[in-house]
């Protein structure tokens, strides 16, 4: 499991409470994640690969969100919206265990 701040855990927490996960609330996770990042920049300094995975980041999620957008677009049949969902998930649990293995090598 990814090790967690108990800030970032109560963060989380207090999102997920309702089961649902509000604008306002995905823009605070936004916000406190770049919040996060600045503190790494301010240990590192600006150029480095931190940074750019920050930045690869933000174009993940354009990414993602313009895929949806474009999958609604589409008018996709029931298994069509199903096949999507899964291969979106399947990308972001990539990430995830991707994150867990890098993680253990600090």
């Amino acid at each position: 499991m990814t090790p967690i701040s108990k800030t970032l855990e109560h963060l989380l927490l207090d999102i997920y409470k309702d089961g649902s996960v509000s604008f306002t609330e995905y823009q605070q996770l936004r916000d406190n994640a770049d919040e996060r990042m600045e503190a790494v920049i301010r240990e590192f300094g600006l150029h480095n690969n931190i940074t750019a995975f920050q930045k690869a980041m933000d174009v993940a999620m354009q990414l993602l969100q313009l895929s949806v957008i474009d999958a609604k677009k589409a008018q996709l049949t029931d298994t069509g919206e199903a096949i999507v969902k899964d291969a979106i998930v399947a990308q972001v649990e990539y990430l995830r265990v991707g994150t867990d293995m890098a993680l253990r090598l600090l």
